[in-house]
């Protein structure tokens, strides 16, 4: 089945060199770049003109922002570009002058994207902590057949309620990846595939 959507933890730690040389969450950076290679296994190459919505969506918690592409970057989490592993941080590549930076959770995301071995087009969406327009956007992205990584963060309702607006209600229907433990605190890595969501509500008028 196809994978549609992946859960990361939305922590730095989960990028190789965000912690220096020490060994942290490995099994669960390689679950991930499992499930983000399975999510983009099979999507059709995008037009160059970029005429097209991405066919691969970050959505984090964070300053809410219009639907777009951004480069990654951990700055504000005190982690240089020039530490991170080469592979992954083709992400913090600006596309063009005035390229938005997307904030730390969703640079998760597009860095975890860029080491699976993704290099396509990804949009980035960042939510404030309104489940309701959440929701409404994961049903909008599900019509889209948009493939989404969501980076999860304990402290914001967004991520969950993306997750049942696109169809993949928390904790039911889901295939868990795997789990992982640093400094006492769990990390967890989920994906749904086409056959664990249910279809899309109606459609309604989301900001972009």
């Amino acid at each position: 089945m196809t994978v549609r959507a992946v859960v990361l933890p939305g922590t730095p730690l989960l990028v190789p060199g965000a912690a220096g040389a020490a060994s942290v969450l490995d099994a669960t950076r390689t679950a991930a770049l499992l499930a983000l290679g399975r999510l983009v296994d099979g999507v059709p190459p995008p037009r160059r003109d970029r005429s097209a919505l991405a066919p691969v969506v970050v959505v984090a918690p964070g300053t809410a922002r219009t639907r777009g592409p951004a480069r990654a970057s951990l700055a504000a989490a005190g982690v240089a570009d020039a530490w991170l592993d080469t592979a992954w941080a083709v992400a913090t590549r600006a596309e063009g002058p005035g390229s938005a930076v997307a904030g730390t959770a969703a640079s998760v995301g597009l860095l975890a994207l860029a080491g699976a071995g993704w290099t396509g087009p990804a949009d980035v969406v960042e939510l404030d902590d309104d489940p309701a327009a959440a929701r409404a956007l994961g049903a909008d992205l599900a019509r889209q057949g948009a493939r989404l990584v969501v980076v999860h963060d304990p402290r914001s309702a967004a991520p969950d309620a993306v997750l049942a607006g696109f169809g993949a209600t928390p904790g039911t229907g889901h295939r868990h990846v795997a789990t992982g433990e640093y400094e006492g605190r769990g990390y967890e890595v989920r994906w749904y595939d086409d056959g664990a969501l249910a279809a899309p509500g109606p459609a309604r008028s989301v900001s972009r």
